[in-house]
């Protein structure tokens, strides 16, 4: 009987190991860039998470099936086009308007814009030779758009890009740390002694991405290049980061591409670029998957979701971090109505980014150069 009841036991214990294992093996794994991202992605616990050293090695490791997806910046949606990957939903910003209509045309107005802004109430886009410019990182966004259109307009050529001579001083993370890129650049502010990983691609650049670049305004430059929205969000009482504490809106101003100055609420028609929101990318076959899945999990830990006190997609404050996996500003995840990055992207778009690819320092990812997404 004793033996029996112990096969039994066996057997159920078996069963529970392998149940387990499987559920795991099912759950859709999610690719993260950083520790901190790792960090809240390990309590999703819906996910399995995957990590990378960078949003590159995570178009890899979606491209080879080592992940299932990874939300991406516009700038490399082109690289993952030519890796193979499709979007799948991208973040939605309004929050005056939650009825987010189906259509390209209608998503696409959504799309936030970058914006040149600035402290001085003199400074004009003809004016802007010999400032201090601070950008999101190199090969983003905030980086790409401005050089874009300083390379359309004549004043500097493509390839001078990382020698040009056209800012005085710059932090552009990812460039080289000993370059007048980084020159601006202040690096991990909690290290000892302060000041390590100066000019990394990571978190631990304090002037990196949207807010950290208007740091760099703020404490140090003479013009950023970010989303419309970044302004607000560090503003006004809307931060409860130190350096932001006493920031007004109303000192800072907008540069507008035809020579002028506008407030910073004048977005809509003072900006230099609309661009894609940042979007989930998955490769095609899971594309379906991916969709349904992300609608099911917004329900529970989307805005106002079921179980968002749990766990918040689109909150990453007891994370001590911004931006994790998700965007803070995100009210929603929209389905993306095409699986081409490049309808997605727009024409002009496409066409300034692929000019930028055309020259890159010797030590910039392989990836990029080539679109390559073998394992390196």
């Amino acid at each position: 009987m004793w033996g029996r009841m112990t096969l039994l036991f066996t057997a159920l214990v078996f069963a529970i190991i392998c149940e387990v294992t499987a559920s795991a093996d099912d759950k859709l794994r999610w690719c993260t860039t950083s520790e901190k991202e790792q960090n809240k992605c390990s309590n999703w616990t819906s996910v399995s998470c995957v990590q990378a050293d960078s949003m590159e090695g995570c178009l890899q490791k979606v491209s080879l099936a080592e992940a299932d997806a990874v939300v991406l910046h516009s700038s490399t949606m082109i690289v993952a086009e030519k890796c193979g990957l499709v979007p799948v939903m991208t973040e939605y910003y309004d929050k005056e308007n939650l009825e987010a209509c189906g259509n390209l045309a209608a998503l696409k107005e959504s799309f936030p814009y970058i914006v040149a802004v600035v402290k001085d109430p003199t400074l004009t886009c003809s004016t802007l030779k010999g400032k201090k410019a601070c950008y999101t990182a190199l090969k983003r966004t905030g980086w790409n758009i401005p050089m874009g259109l300083l390379i359309a307009q004549g004043k500097i050529t493509n390839c001078s890009l990382y020698n040009s001579t056209f800012f005085s001083e710059s932090c552009a993370a990812g460039a080289d740390p000993a370059s007048k890129l980084c020159s601006l650049c202040a690096g991990d502010e909690n290290s000892t002694p302060p000041g390590n990983d100066k000019c990394a691609f990571s978190d631990n650049e304090i002037y990196g991405g949207y807010n950290g670049a208007f740091r760099c305004l703020a404490e140090k430059g003479d013009v950023t290049f970010i989303r419309h929205t970044t302004v607000f969000e560090n503003t006004d009482g809307n931060s409860q980061e130190k350096w932001a504490a006493g920031l007004r809106s109303r000192d800072f101003r907008l540069l507008c591409v035809n020579g002028t100055q506008a407030p910073v609420t004048d977005y809509k028609t003072c900006h230099l670029a609309q661009v894609p929101a940042r979007t989930v990318a998955s490769r095609p076959e899971k594309r379906d998957q991916v969709i349904q899945f992300l609608k099911e999990q917004q329900v529970k830990h989307g805005r106002g979701g079921s179980e968002e006190d749990e766990f918040a997609l689109f909150d990453s404050t007891r994370f001590h971090g911004r931006r994790l996996l998700f965007s803070d500003s995100t009210q929603s995840l929209i389905e993306v109505p095409t699986a081409d990055f490049t309808q997605l992207l727009g024409e002009g778009y496409v066409t300034a980014m692929e000019g930028l690819y055309t020259c890159e320092p010797p030590d910039f990812p392989e990836i990029y150069r080539l679109g390559r997404c073998q394992a390196q």
